[in-house]
């Protein structure tokens, strides 16, 4: 078993892919909230 099928290579940087589903996690969260809060605002007028 090698160790690099585990780790991605984000501009040079060895990343584990724990790492990233955590990002993309946080950035569609983000997306989320932003989209609920346009949302929000629309209802509100």
């Amino acid at each position: 078993m090698n160790k690099r099928g585990r780790q991605m290579s984000i501009f040079g940087f060895q990343v584990p892919m724990e790492a990233i589903w955590i990002i993309v996690a946080i950035i569609v969260l983000v997306i989320i909230v932003f989209i609920a809060k346009g949302f929000i605002d629309e209802m509100k007028k």
